[in-house]
């Protein structure tokens, strides 16, 4: 039998508050250091550029990455602030925005990330002007967090891109599939958390239950792939679980 490494951390980043995101973020600096021939220390790793460098290195990077540049000084206050306050919503999730993250902005697209560019977040300039924008970041983080699993242990097999999410975009493969199910997961905790607290508003609401129909689709969908290794029907029987708090 296959050991699961996302039961063994203690659950789901940022869906299960057990999580152990400390080993986590050090058993993918252990991945990354052994691809880097200069064997640099361990906690270096955590430091987004040289993760992307090693992972460069290898020569295992996407070959298409979007153009983009660094957030000026005023850009970057704004996502700051942005996620001190979404850590004020979910106080739980204060370790999972506390690794560096290097921010880019685009011109394309609301939002991106790759594992294999670690812990590098994409955004989208007119999300950045966008009230969706906490809902792009916590999207994000969540990838980064799930992205460090997919660097230590997969999560599926096969590549085929066959499904089609339930947001109509097509061609996704059953990996693909998990990474959707953790984002809406994660956001689903961040608007029930604000609802609750009184303070989201009647389009967040909608958007909750948006996501929550999303969720139960992506599930759907994994139910029927013989793709999935432990740690992919672990994350998705842990996020079953959460939607029905």
């Amino acid at each position: 039998m296959r050991t699961c490494l996302v039961s063994a951390l203690g659950g789901v980043p940022m869906i299960n508050d057990a999580v152990n995101a400390s080993t986590l973020a050090t058993l993918a600096c252990a991945v990354r250091r052994k691809l880097d021939a200069d064997k640099q220390p361990l906690v270096d790793y955590l430091q987004p550029e040289l993760a992307i460098d090693c992972y460069r290195n290898a020569k295992i990077q996407p070959s298409l990455l979007p153009d983009s540049v660094a957030p000026n000084m005023d850009e970057m206050k704004v996502i700051q602030v942005i996620c001190d306050d979404i850590v004020s919503v979910v106080p739980q999730w204060n370790a999972h925005f506390s690794i560096p993250i290097r921010w880019r902005l685009m011109t394309e697209c609301a939002s991106l990330s790759n594992r294999l560019l670690p812990q590098t977040i994409f955004l989208g300039r007119e999300a950045l002007q966008s009230p969706r924008l906490p809902e792009h970041i916590v999207h994000e983080v969540s990838h980064t967090w799930v992205g460090m699993i997919g660097e230590v242990a997969p999560l599926a097999t096969g590549y085929d891109p066959v499904y089609t999410l339930p947001s109509g975009t097509a061609n996704k493969t059953t990996g693909q599939v998990i990474y959707a199910l953790t984002f809406a997961v994660t956001a689903v905790r961040y608007y029930r958390a604000r609802i609750g607290a009184g303070t989201g508003d009647s389009i967040e609401e909608n958007r909750l239950r948006w996501l929550e129909s999303y969720s139960k689709g992506c599930l759907q969908l994994l139910e029927s792939s013989k793709n999935l290794l432990p740690n992919g029907a672990f994350i998705a029987d842990s996020c079953r679980t959460f939607l029905l708090l």
